[in-house]
C-alpha cells in the first residue's frame, strides 16, 4: 500500500499523539473513560463491526484536541441518527443528540446557527447520510456550514437486516439484491465536494492513526468537511459478498478481521486525488477491488456563519441609513377619526400592479395613518397576463382576521377580475373600475354604487401607461376616504421607482381630482 500524503508513526508522535500512560492499565482504568458513559456499556455493536474502531479514534482525536488545543468539551455536541453508527452519541459523555432517521444534519444546522460557539459533529451511517438523509447532505455542504460530519459507510443498512443502500457497489450482494445490486452507488467524497464542502477526507478503520489525524484536521477545518469511514459489517455484508463469504457465521470476529485484512491488500493511499477519482472499484463478481483514500479536499474559506455576519453589517447599514430617511420624511397628521372595517378587493391581470396597488393602500393605513392593515395577495399561475388579485383590510379597531369576508369596496381593472369579484360586493358597497378595459354587464348590481374613469387611457396621455393603477388609487382614495390623501401620496412615494416618481404623484393626482368630481355630481 503506497505511503503518500500523510504523516508517518515518528510525525504522528512529534505532534503529540501519545499511547496510554502505562498507569492506567495496572489500574484497570481505560485511557478513554471520561469520555464513554459506563453505564450503557457494552456497547449492541456485532462482533467484527468496525465502529468500535471509528469511534476510538474519534475518541483519540477529541482528547488531543483537548490537550493540545484546549478545547473545551462542554462546546462539542455531537448529532446522530437512526442505524448502528446512530448508537454513538448514546455512548458518548458529550452533549449528544440522537435525532430522527436522516435528519442529523437539520437538528446541527440549527444547533450551529443558534450556537455558533458550538463545534457540532454528525456521526450517522450511510443509510443515514446519504440515504434518507441525503437532499440535506447536499445542501448543508453547500453552505459550507461550519460542522463536522463523520460518515461511517458499510455498504448497506445494516441495523434493519442489510438491505442495498446508497453506497451498496454495483454488482454487490445484499438481502434485497440477491443476484447483485444492478444500480450504481454514490461516491460520497465527490458528491459533497461538488455540493460545495471545502474539506473532504476517506479512510477505512484498518488506518486507525491516519483516521485521528484526519478527524482531528476536520474539526479544526473553519467550514464543512466530511470524512468517510470505511468500515466492515461483519454480519450483513461480508455475509453476502466474497470479503467475508464462507466463513464461519459463527466467528463474526474472524469475518470482520478478514474484511480488513482485504482492505489493506486493495488500499490504495492518494496524494492530490481529485474527488471524482475517489473510487471505491468492484470486480465481475461484486468484490470491492480498490479502494482510494486519503485526503482528497482542504480549501478553506468563510463558512456560513462569517457569510451571515457579513450580511447582517451590510443590512445594518442600510438599516441605519433606512432608518435616517424615515427620520427625515414629511410627517403625515395621526388620523384622529374612527375608521370603521373597511374590505378592499383590488383585481385585474398580471403586469398591470394590482400587487403593488394593494400594498400602497395598506402601508398607507398602517404606517402613515397609524391604522390597522392586513394585505394579502393571489395570483393565477400564468403570472404576466393571468388573473392577479389583492385584498386589503382596514380598520381603526384591531384586525382580527386578516381575509376579506365582505369587501366594502372594489377596485377592478379587467373584465375578467369584474366577473369574478362583483358578486362578492357588500349590498350598499362602492365598485370603482376602469371603463376603458372594464364593460358592465346587463344585470349589473343595482345595489351597489359604481364609478368609472378611463385609467389606462390617462396614464397613457400623461406618458406611462404602467401608472394606471395610481390613477385607480388617488379614484379610490377620494371616493372611499378610508385612508387620507397624505399618507396615500406618501405611500405612492415611497413604492414607486423614482425615476417614474413624478408622473406616478400626477396619475395620482389626477385620479384624486376625478373622483372628488364624481362624488361632487
Amino acid at each position: 500500500m503506497a505511503e503518500l500524503g500523510y504523516p508517518n508513526n515518528e510525525c504522528l508522535e512529534q505532534s503529540g499523539y501519545e499511547s496510554s500512560e502505562e498507569s492506567d492499565w495496572l489500574t484497570g482504568l481505560h485511557p478513554m473513560d471520561d469520555l464513554l458513559r459506563g453505564e450503557r456499556l457494552p456497547h449492541i455493536w456485532c462482533q467484527g463491526c468496525g465502529l468500535g474502531t471509528a469511534l476510538t479514534t474519534f475518541i483519540s482525536a477529541i482528547q488531543w484536541l483537548e490537550k493540545n488545543r484546549g478545547w473545551d468539551l462542554d462546546k462539542i455536541s455531537v448529532v446522530s441518527g437512526i442505524g448502528c453508527t446512530g448508537r454513538v452519541a448514546g455512548y458518548l459523555r458529550l452533549d449528544s443528540f440522537h435525532t430522527t432517521h436522516g435528519r442529523a444534519l437539520p437538528f446541527a444546522t440549527g444547533l450551529k446557527l443558534a450556537n455558533p460557539d458550538l463545534k457540532v459533529v454528525v456521526i450517522s451511517g450511510d443509510g443515514d447520510i446519504a440515504g434518507i438523509g441525503g437532499n440535506h447532505l447536499i445542501h448543508a455542504a453547500r453552505r459550507n456550514l461550519d460542522i463536522t460530519v463523520i460518515c461511517v459507510n458499510n455498504f448497506n443498512y445494516g441495523m434493519t437486516g442489510g438491505q442495498v443502500g446508497p453506497t451498496t457497489p454495483h454488482k454487490a450482494r445484499a438481502v434485497t439484491t440477491q443476484y447483485g445490486n444492478y444500480e450504481y452507488p454514490f461516491n460520497l467524497p465527490y458528491l459533497v465536494a461538488a455540493g460545495g464542502a471545502s474539506f473532504v477526507a476517506r479512510w477505512t478503520v484498518l488506518h486507525a492513526r491516519r483516521l485521528t489525524w484526519t478527524l482531528r484536521e476536520a474539526m479544526e477545518h473553519p467550514g464543512f468537511s466530511f470524512v468517510e469511514i470505511i468500515a466492515p459489517c461483519s454480519t450483513a455484508y461480508a455475509r453476502w459478498n466474497p470479503e467475508g463469504r464462507g466463513l464461519d457465521p459463527q466467528k463474526l470476529g474472524r469475518r470482520g478481521l478478514e474484511v480488513m485484512k482485504h482492505y489493506q491488500k486493495i488500499g490504495r493511499v492518494g496524494q492530490d486525488v481529485h474527488p471524482k477519482d475517489a473510487v471505491i472499484k468492484v470486480d465481475e463478481n461484486g468484490l470491492i477491488s480498490e479502494i482510494v483514500e486519503g485526503k482528497f479536499l482542504d480549501d478553506p474559506r468563510p463558512d456560513l456563519q462569517a457569510a451571515i455576519d457579513q450580511l447582517a453589517s451590510v443590512a445594518d447599514k442600510r438599516w441605519q441609513a433606512a432608518k435616517k430617511s424615515l427620520d427625515e420624511r414629511p410627517k403625515v397628521p395621526k388620523r384622529t377619526d374612527h375608521v370603521p372595517r373597511t374590505e378592499v378587493q383590488l383585481g385585474g391581470f398580471g403586469g398591470q400592479g394590482i400587487m403593488s396597488a394593494g400594498k400602497i393602500v395598506g402601508q398607507a393605513a398602517a404606517i402613515y395613518d397609524k391604522l390597522e392593515a392586513s394585505f394579502t395577495q393571489s395570483y393565477g399561475p400564468e403570472a404576466r397576463g393571468g388573473s392577479a388579485g389583492s385584498q386589503v383590510v382596514i380598520s381603526s379597531d384591531p384586525i382580527h382576521h386578516p381575509h376579506l369576508i365582505e369587501p366594502t369596496s372594489a377596485i377592478i381593472m379587467s373584465q375578467a377580475a369584474y366577473d369574478k369579484y362583483v358578486a362578492n360586493l357588500a349590498s350598499g358597497g362602492t365598485l370603482l373600475i376602469d371603463d376603458g378595459l372594464v364593460c358592465l354587464s346587463q344585470n349589473h348590481r343595482e345595489d351597489i354604487k359604481t364609478y368609472g374613469i378611463a385609467a389606462t387611457q390617462i396614464a397613457g396621455e400623461i406618458g406611462n401607461s404602467r401608472a394606471a393603477n395610481t390613477v385607480m388609487l388617488g379614484f379610490w382614495a377620494a371616493i372611499i376616504g378610508a385612508v387620507s390623501e397624505e399618507a396615500m401620496r406618501q405611500s405612492v412615494s415611497e413604492s414607486v421607482p423614482s425615476k417614474t416618481l413624478d408622473v406616478n404623484l400626477k396619475a395620482f393626482d389626477i385620479g384624486f381630482n376625478r373622483g372628488r368630481e364624481k362624488i361632487e355630481q
